[in-house]
Formats: C-alpha cells, sequence, structure tokens
C-alpha cells in the first residue's frame, strides 16, 4: 500500500472558517473524509496521494497510475478550500498549487483535472455562476458549493473549463407529467413482457447491490474520468446512507424478462431547505445523517425532485428505457413533489433534454491544465 497523507486539524479548520457565516454550507464530515486518507481505503492499494494546507488554504491531490484520459497519464486536485480572498491567502495558494503540480509531474502525470475528490464517485465539478450571474442560496446533496471567486482563481492558476455540467429545473412538475401521461402508457405498452418497471426504495438498492456493483461499472466505464473502484470502496459510496436518501416513490427500477437489472433511474428531494430550517430553529442537519424516512415529510413546498443519476444495462441501450424511465420518474414524482431537475448533466449528454424547457439553470465546470505548459510557464 502506498504512503498516505495525514490530514492536520488546519486542514479542516480552513473549510470551517471560509464557510463560517453561511447557513447554506452542509458541512463536512471530518471523520469520513480521514477515513479516506487511511489505510481502509483501498485506493491507496495503487493510488498515490498529496496534501498540504499554506497559510489560509488547503489542496490535495491524487494520482492513479492505472488511470488514462485521452491517451494522458492524469491527476486530480480535490478538497480544495481557501479561508479569503486576500492577496497573502491567493499568494500562498498559488504556490500550493505549484508544489501540487511539481508533485503530479514527478509521479509521471501530463495533465491536471479537478476538482475530483479521489475519483468520480466521490465530490467532483465547481459551482460556476449561473446564467443570471449569481449563485442560487441551498445546495442539494451531492451538488458542488463554494464561492464564485473559485472558478476565477482556478483561471488566474492557469486552469481551463474542460466541460461545463448543468442542473435544469422545471417549476411546473405537474404539467410536465401531464404531458408524459399518453406516452408514458405507449411506451409501457410496447415494452410489456420483455420487462418489469417498479419503484426502487432504499431497501431494494441494498438487498441487490453485489449485483449492482459489477453492473454500475460496465454501465459507467465510459464516461468521462471514470475510474474502477473496489466493491469495498463502492459499498462506502453507495451503500446504506447513499440509499436512505433516495425517494421511493420515483425512482426507477426496470427488470429484463429474466429478472436481470437493466436499468435505472434514482431520485431524491431536494433535502436543502432543512438547511434554512437548522439556521431558524438554530439545529444543524448534517448531510450524512439526511434520510427520506427522517426528513422527507419536514420539507416545505414546493418540493424540488431531483432527478440524478439515470443507467442503462449496454445490452438494452436501443430499447428506449432511458426515456421510458424518465417519463416514469416524472409521473410517479408528480403527486409528491412541485418541481424537478435533471441534475449535474454534462452539457454534451443527451439526457439533458430530460429538462429542456427548465426556467432555472444552475451551472458546474471541470477544469484541466496541461503540466507541460505549466512546467514551461514556471521555467
Amino acid at each position: 500500500m502506498n504512503s498516505i497523507p495525514q490530514l492536520s486539524d488546519e486542514f479542516f479548520r480552513i473549510a470551517r472558517e471560509r464557510y463560517s457565516d453561511d447557513a447554506f454550507w452542509l458541512g463536512e464530515d471530518e471523520a469520513a473524509v480521514r477515513r479516506q486518507f487511511s489505510t481502509a481505503n483501498d485506493y491507496f492499494r495503487t493510488g498515490r496521494a498529496w496534501a498540504e494546507t499554506a497559510e489560509g488554504c488547503r489542496l490535495a491531490g491524487f494520482f492513479n497510475p492505472e488511470q488514462r484520459i485521452n491517451d494522458e497519464a492524469v491527476a486530480y486536485f480535490g478538497f480544495w478550500e481557501n479561508s479569503g480572498d486576500n492577496d497573502t491567502i491567493l499568494n500562498a495558494q498559488r504556490d500550493l498549487f505549484a508544489r501540487f503540480e511539481r508533485w503530479a509531474a514527478e509521479q509521471g502525470a501530463e495533465r491536471i483535472y479537478g476538482p475530483i475528490n479521489f475519483n468520480t464517485y466521490g465530490p467532483y465539478r465547481l459551482r460556476l455562476a449561473d446564467e443570471q450571474g449569481g449563485m442560487p442560496g441551498p445546495v442539494f446533496a451531492g451538488e458542488p458549493y463554494n464561492p464564485l471567486s473559485y472558478g476565477e482563481q482556478l483561471q488566474a492558476l492557469g486552469y481551463d473549463i474542460h466541460y461545463r455540467y448543468y442542473t435544469r429545473i422545471n417549476n411546473n412538475l405537474p404539467a410536465l407529467a401531464q404531458q408524459m401521461e399518453k406516452p408514458l402508457a405507449r411506451a409501457l405498452q410496447q415494452l410489456q413482457g420483455e420487462f418489469i418497471v417498479s419503484r426502487l426504495d432504499g431497501d431494494t438498492w441494498m438487498n441487490n447491490l453485489p449485483e449492482l456493483y459489477p453492473l454500475i461499472d460496465r454501465m459507467f466505464r465510459q464516461n468521462f474520468a471514470y475510474s474502477p473502484i473496489s466493491e469495498a470502496q463502492f459499498v462506502a459510496a453507495c451503500g446504506e446512507p447513499f440509499a436512505r436518501k433516495l425517494c421511493p416513490q420515483s425512482s426507477v427500477l426496470v427488470r429484463h424478462k429474466s429478472g436481470a437489472i437493466a436499468g435505472f433511474f434514482l431520485c431524491y428531494p431536494d433535502y436543502s431547505p432543512l438547511q434554512v430550517l437548522s439556521s431558524v430553529c438554530g439545529s444543524s442537519v448534517k448531510a450524512a445523517d439526511i434520510s427520506y424516512d427522517q426528513h422527507a415529510a419536514l420539507l416545505p413546498e414546493p418540493r424540488l425532485a431531483l432527478a440524478k443519476t439515470g443507467a442503462i444495462h449496454p445490452d438494452y441501450r436501443q430499447a428506449g428505457l432511458f426515456t421510458l424511465m424518465s417519463m416514469q420518474l416524472t409521473c410517479w414524482a408528480a403527486p409528491h413533489y412541485q418541481r424537478v431537475a435533471a441534475a449535474l448533466v454534462r452539457e454534451d449528454n443527451p439526457s439533458l433534454r430530460y429538462a429542456h424547457n427548465g426556467e432555472e439553470v444552475r451551472v458546474y465546470g471541470l477544469f484541466t491544465k496541461q503540466l507541460a505548459r505549466a512546467a514551461a510557464q514556471e521555467g
């Protein structure tokens, strides 16, 4: 197992200081992050990590010698935060990124992508200004959250946006569901006898984890920056804390007539209003503790359904299942929510059409930098 950087108390203090007056920040689970940077994480069997702090800023780096993107060896940066935007901190941050880039080059990396915390199973991407130039306040679980200045700071360090991602929100879910009722009925009729469509709850997800682990690898292996993970890492990322947040009323599971899982579409309530309620009531709700059973009923209207992760078994990608699941999720969600969002969809993904008529758009970015160019500039 490769050596593992030890995270200082300062590493966590920096984030707490940055968001000390921010009621919308979901917080950071220090114990969970420390477990990631420990022998309990078998990422370190092949992967390497680097982590440092400087005056008011922190940064981690990751390199997996087995990971290549577009035939380039790559490193990731993640867990990036600073406690302010003054010149002293920004100068320290520039030096910190330079040290990381030297480390990445020493590992053999040719290009950097980020923010990515270990891999794309974990948090990644950066929140950017929305199309109106601002940033909405509350953040849903799994959504990047950071000061708007971070994007500009990365560009000043020589990083460019590689991909943009979008969350598009439709504010009239009942009307959208009504539009889909007849097309959904036709699609279900056409696929009758071949596929079985059912609701997907947390218990069903957990009971099928052994089947889902190899299946999800097949479903997502062609995704940008995807890297396989061990079954233990999969359970840590997609196990019980993940499953208990699912909406059991609107998440969709499709099985082939053989019984094999053909696809799924996961839906979550937008739990972000809990942060507002917590600030008013004076008691915080940690993101790691949120569950549908305990918290969904507390959410005020209008409630937002997040259509977040849809996947189809490669053998059934020509069967029209994604469209079917999108319509079914919408119709199942309509009695329980007033709004729906296609969440965190890459700009070139056809599924962005799912909420093409959304009235609200949130924007995110994944950044990149070529190390050879960086080294030449520094020299």
